[in-house]
């Protein structure tokens, strides 16, 4: 089943391959959102989260924050997107404009790419086809809050729709489904609940009148009849709507999803899911049909009908038998043809011997030993072979002297020395106490996305006339903006500027009208008739004021903004991953190098939201872009840079080398072009002697013999052979001197 388009470009696929699909579920006070992806072709779901909206207002909002907790549980973000939509969203199967619109806009505010939409009895008949492997015959009730649809499913396909308003009792759903009966046909025995449960309710006694059993009557008058009816089964009707005694089942949160989840991943597959058990059954072989028995048939009439797709099969079945047969069984050309490329494959896997391995071991004896079995004159091949076995060894000795290369390791007593180091490594051209780096940089960019946070109150201020009094013997000048206090703290302040003129007579104050507006917002201050007002900066027993009418228009609500905390914490997020990113990049580029996190400068190059702070908005966006910077080094050089800097400080018959330095502590400081570099570091301290006089005196000994020359050196421990090729003739060492290779290992 293909799902239809919504509009047609805006929800057009793209080429990009994902993993992990949206499947988003509307009812009429619920959002689900479930990620899922792919387990062979069964949708898995791999995060779930379900949120209830009040308005279609914070409808954006509240399925931001469900798809944000879902895609945490599935670590991993989506952009495809199915919805699934109960009936309230539709009109006779069909998007209303309304519905379009708001779809459009969770599209277009969370960046999603909508695929499809789908009813949930739709999408419930794919499931129960899914799960049973039929074609599905069933009533499904979809109970919301204050809403109801009932559904009858047949030959794979939603026949007809009841809906209901408000609050549910049996005695309406008895009636929805009452509209369904056909006096020719019998409804579905089986009842499926979603959305909020009812089940419960529909096993108490009010509904049992709509299950009870009722038996026909009997024409007891009519005895043959009687007699015949009794041994027959009794028919049924339950609640004059079934035949059979229904079986009602509900789905959970977690089956709606997956509902959804397998339409959507028809439209990708563009086939029927195939579930893990139809994937893996495998149906024998009756053995009527094994014997080629039909019941009600003739098998010598039949069995000279020859069908040509069966004739076809069992031809290939006979060619891929032949293919299969050993060599005895094949025809006599194929057969001799068979030997000769088995031969030849067998020369190919036999792997080619060294020829240094062959002439230097006895291993090609036997092999020259079988050339000459069976032949006679063994007397003349006792002589080759003794003249043979002379070269032999003449020639392994030669290649012993000479071509053999001769390692040697010698181990020696060392002493260790402990120091702090302090260096610098300088990107380019650095002097001899300094080490030479090399900086590397990577740019990285990206855009993520948050969910607001923030509260703020919107609305708009009361306002109103007041009547302001003076009863001083001097005019008043009240400039515009002065605060007056209600008894219960609600400031105002006037509009525009006021002249009070002096009082008359003495207790009789001069009185003047003035507009005043509510310093904040909300319906609060929306005085009633005859409030006394103060002025907060002058005697409230010389001025006052009252309103002579209520005040109206004041009014708030509360939105979601985005706060400074949701940008700071977006940044500090995305800064974080182009960091990682970044220092991948680095690390690739430094191969073989030294690389450190305290020697790493990160500069944002970009940093741009989408909204600013205060805007009220259900989500944020931020694009960034970073450069990162790092010198690396190679801490060889710096071992050779230490070992360097003590040669004056160890005694002449020692040496300091870079192999035998560890360093210890390493702290790093980086500086604009430069690091420096500082901590603790142990040296082992080695004899030194002369390695081409050391070479003079073995060349051409024994093993036994060269040992113990090198262990006449005094700090020498220990000394090990290793020669290449390994002669298993000869043990003396090489005549070449450049064959004879020392490696000195402290310990």
């Amino acid at each position: 089943m293909k799902l239809p388009n919504l509009f047609g470009n805006f929800f057009k696929k793209t080429q990009e391959e994902e993993t992990n699909y949206l499947s988003l579920i509307l009812t009429p006070a619920e959002i689900l959102a479930s990620i899922w992806e792919f387990e062979v072709e069964n949708p898995k779901i791999i995060g779930f989260e379900k949120r209830s909206f009040t308005t279609i207002d914070n409808l954006v909002h509240q399925a931001a924050v469900t798809i944000d907790k879902a895609a945490s549980l599935a670590q991993s973000d989506v952009s495809k997107v199915t919805f699934g939509l109960s009936h309230f969203w539709l009109e006779n199967g069909q998007l209303t404009k309304e519905t379009a619109k708001i779809l459009k806009t969770l599209s277009e505010d969370l960046e999603l790419e909508a695929q499809a939409y789908i009813s949930l009895a739709s999408a419930i008949n794919h499931l129960l086809k899914f799960e049973d492997s039929i074609t599905p015959q069933a009533i499904l009730i979809g109970n919301f809050e204050d809403f109801c649809e009932v559904h009858l499913l047949e030959k794979n396909q939603v026949i007809e729709t009841k809906i209901a308003k408000g609050k549910v009792n049996s005695e309406k759903l008895t009636a929805l489904i009452s509209q369904f009966k056909k006096e020719d046909k019998d409804l579905p025995s089986r009842l499926i609940f979603y959305g909020k449960e009812l089940a419960g309710e529909f096993k108490e006694d009010a509904w049992q009148n709509l299950f009870q059993a009722k038996n026909s009557d009997i024409d007891a008058q009519d005895e043959k009849s009687f007699e015949a009816r009794k041994r027959e089964p009794r028919p049924k009707e339950y609640g004059n709507l079934f035949i059979h005694e229904p079986k009602i089942e509900f789905l959970q949160d977690s089956q709606l999803t997956k509902a959804v989840a397998l339409s959507q991943a028809q439209d990708i597959l563009g086939h029927e899911p195939i579930s893990k058990a139809a994937l893996t059954n495998t149906t024998k072989i009756p053995k009527t049909e094994q014997f080629d028995f039909v019941e009600g048939e003739d098998v010598l009439l039949t069995r000279g009908a020859k069908d040509p797709q069966t004739e076809e099969k069992i031809s290939v079945d006979k060619e891929e038998e032949k293919e299969q047969l050993p060599i005895e069984r094949a025809h006599p050309f194929e057969k001799e043809n068979y030997a000769i490329e088995q031969e030849a494959q067998n020369k190919e896997d036999v792997p080619r011997e060294n020829f240094i391995e062959v002439a230097t071991t006895v291993g090609w004896i036997p092999k020259l030993l079988n050339i000459f079995k069976n032949r006679p004159s063994a007397k003349v091949i006792a002589i080759i072979l003794g003249a043979l076995i002379v070269l032999a060894i003449a020639a392994s000795f030669i290649v012993g002297q000479f071509l053999t290369t001769a390692d040697i390791t010698i181990k020696v007593q060392s002493k260790s020395l402990e120091d702090d180091f302090k260096t610098q490594v300088i990107a380019q051209n650095a002097n001899s106490s300094q080490i030479n780096g090399e900086e590397i940089t990577a740019v990285t960019n990206g855009v993520q996305k948050a969910v607001a946070t923030g509260k703020k109150k919107i609305g708009q201020a009361a306002k109103g006339e007041a009547t302001i009094f003076n009863i001083t013997s001097t005019p008043k000048t009240f400039p515009k903006g002065t605060v007056i206090i209600t008894n219960s703290g609600l400031k105002f302040t006037l509009d525009e500027e006021v002249e009070a003129t002096s009082a008359g007579k003495p207790g009789q104050p001069s009185t003047i009208k003035a507009h005043i507006t509510a310093s904040e917002v909300g319906p609060q201050y929306n005085l009633d008739l005859g409030q006394q007002l103060s002025f907060t900066q002058f005697d409230e027993y010389s001025y006052w004021a009252q309103n002579d009418a209520p005040f109206s228009g004041g009014e708030e609500k509360e939105v979601t903004v985005v706060s400074k905390d949701d940008l700071d914490g977006l940044s500090k997020s995305l800064k974080d991953t182009l960091t990682e990113k970044a220092k991948s990049l680095l690390k690739e580029k430094a191969t073989n190098k030294n690389f450190d996190d305290q020697a790493l400068i990160i500069k944002v190059l970009k940093s741009e939201f989408d909204k600013k702070p205060d805007e009220e908005a259900s989500l944020v966006n931020l694009s960034m872009e970073i450069e990162a910077s790092v010198i690396v080094y190679d801490q060889i050089k710096l071992k050779e840079n230490l070992a360097q800097s003590l040669k004056d400080q160890v005694p002449e018959n020692s040496q300091i080398r870079a192999q035998d330095i560890e360093i210890l502590d390493l702290s790093t400081t980086r500086n604009d072009n430069s690091l420096t570099l500082g901590g603790k570091f142990k040296a082992l301290l080695v004899p030194k002697f002369n390695e081409e006089e050391l070479k003079g005196k073995i060349t051409g000994k024994s093993q036994k013999t060269a040992r113990s020359i090198i262990k006449e050196i005094q700090e020498v421990t220990d000394v090990e052979f290793k020669y290449s090729p390994n002669l298993s003739i000869t043990s003396s060492i090489p005549r070449n001197r450049s064959k004879i290779k020392f490696n000195i290992e402290a310990i």
